[in-house]
Parts: structure tokens; C-alpha cells; sequence
């Protein structure tokens, strides 16, 4: 049976924890995203670009959370045949002994069957800035009722290369800082995919759920947001997402984000209770 858009996602967070840990960091999560899924018309988009507020949090070992998106081709369906890029903002102690916010990028190329590799971790991904890395430390980051800090995120497939790109910046001056080369995921050649935006969480027991976005819930005047959305063509336009789409969550609906109004949406919570 197709993997429906909630698993995907949680299918993609999943074997991208095992892939590029050998199943130590082995877990409960949570997710709270949007998803744009191919079909239905003759425009087919292979990128997303996005404004968002970061924030950080004191995580311990065993805890993360994190704001990403997601391009994922499914394959034929099954787990193993699952093709995938990931990066964003995130707090991995585990990963970097530390509980700061940092950039991160993530592959993965096969599913269970396949490979996965995160920052500058393994050999195929190409860095192009000299002054940001994946791994890189944001700061300052936002504080609630406080000064807000923003990046902007954009990804997108090249039509000269197939390769993918990705920019990171400030709050709408993002910059070209790395990008994929088409061989890396094979998965991902000639294919249309799929692209979820959103947050997610993970934490192994007994650690606790830990906060998603700014830990305060969508519909919080305090709430983290993903804000002047556009979908990107093959040949490099932008379309703001003028209208709401698919949103999956955990079945707890601990992180229930809102609908799209005007190309931003909110998203995030306190915490789950198992």
C-alpha cells in the first residue's frame, strides 16, 4: 500500500535517525507539518522557499526539535525505495554535544535499503559559501515577548543540472551555501516530489517530550511560524502559496499547526505526555 503524507513523513524522520545513527537514537516522535503533493493540475514544483523564526531551547541527551523542510519521493511505496533531502533549524544534542540551535542538512538515498549522511558528515555533499556550513550555530536565536530572529530557507532543483541547491540566510537575504548533486539520490532523478514543511520533535524515554517551534501552541500570539511561503517551478519561479494545503501531525495532535493565510502559517506546542 502507498505511504500516505503523515507516514511519509514520519517514515522520512525515521530511517534518516537510523540511517545516520545506527539506530541508537531510537525514539518517539512528533511532527506537525504542511505538505504540497503532485497532481491535480499541469504545474509541478520542485522547491520551496520559506521565512522562519528560530529559537532554542536547554534540550538534554535524548531530546531534539527541530523546524525543516522536507522533498521526499516515495519510490514504489516501500520504506526501502524512499528518497529524501531534509534541512532546516534544529537542537540535536546527541549529534553535537551541545544544545544550541544550529543549520543542518540531511540526505537520504534508498530507505532502509539505501544510505543517509547529515552535515558535512560524509563525502557527496558540496559546500559553496566560505562563511556558513551545515552544523553552523545560529545566533542570536528569538525570545518570547522579546526581539525575534528570522533566516530564510530556499531550496530548489536546478533545470540545468538536476542538482539541488540550497540557500541560507537572514531574514529574506539568503545566500547560495550548498547544494546536492543529482547522483547523490538517484531517487530523485526525473521524479516529481513531495514537499512538507513544518517542525518536529523526538525524544527517547525517560526523557520528556520536548517544546516545538517557540513551545507555544498555533494559535498562541506567541507561536513560531513559517511565513512568506513560495513554491518553485522547474524553471526557477516563485509562486506564493496563496491557499491552504494537506497538514499531517502525530495522531496525538499535541502540534496541531494552523491553516495557510497569506503564505504563513503557526505551529509548535509545549510538549507531548506519553
Amino acid at each position: 500500500m502507498e505511504n500516505s503524507p503523515q507516514r511519509t513523513v514520519l517514515l522520512v524522520v525515521l530511517l534518516l535517525a537510523s540511517s545516520l545513527f545506527g539506530g541508537c537514537f531510537s525514539s518517539l516522535q512528533e511532527y506537525s507539518t504542511h505538505t504540497w503533493l503532485p497532481g491535480g493540475g499541469d504545474v509541478y514544483y520542485y522547491g520551496l522557499e520559506a521565512t522562519l523564526d528560530v529559537y532554542g531551547f536547554d534540550l538534554q541527551h535524548g531530546q531534539a526539535s527541530a523546524a525543516a523542510i522536507w522533498i521526499v519521493n516515495r519510490g514504489d511505496g516501500h520504506p526501502s525505495s524512499l528518497s529524501a533531502i531534509q534541512f532546516g533549524w534544529h537542537i540535536f544534542p546527541w549529534l553535537y554535544k551541545d544544545s544550541h540551535t544550529h543549520f543542518y542538512t540531511a540526505w537520504m538515498s534508498g530507505g532502509t535499503s539505501g544510505k543517509g549522511c547529515m552535515n558535512m558528515n560524509c563525502a557527496g555533499f558540496h559546500k559553496t559559501s566560505s562563511s556558513i556550513a551545515p552544523g553552523h550555530v545560529i545566533s542570536p536565536v528569538s525570545r518570547v515577548n522579546d526581539q525575534k530572529s528570522y533566516i530564510t530557507l530556499r531550496i530548489f532543483k536546478a533545470n540545468y543540472s538536476g542538482d539541488w541547491h540550497i540557500h541560507f540566510g537572514p531574514s529574506g537575504d539568503s545566500e547560495p551555501v550548498a547544494y546536492f548533486p543529482k547522483s547523490l539520490i538517484p531517487g530523485l532523478i526525473g521524479n516529481t516530489v513531495e514537499i512538507s514543511f513544518g517542525g518536529y520533535v523526538a525524544h527517547k524515554k525517560p526523557r520528556l517530550s520536548p517544546p516545538m517551534g517557540s513551545g507555544y501552541v498555533a494559535y498562541n500570539e506567541n507561536a513560531a511560524s513559517f511565513s512568506s511561503l513560495k513554491l518553485i517551478d522547474r524553471d526557477g519561479n516563485d509562486y506564493p502559496i496563496d491557499k491552504d494545503l494537506p497538514y499531517t501531525t502525530d495522531m496525538k495532535g499535541c502540534y496541531n499547526p494552523s491553516n495557510i493565510y497569506s503564505a504563513q502559517f503557526f505551529y509548535g506546542g509545549p510538549g507531548c505526555i506519553d
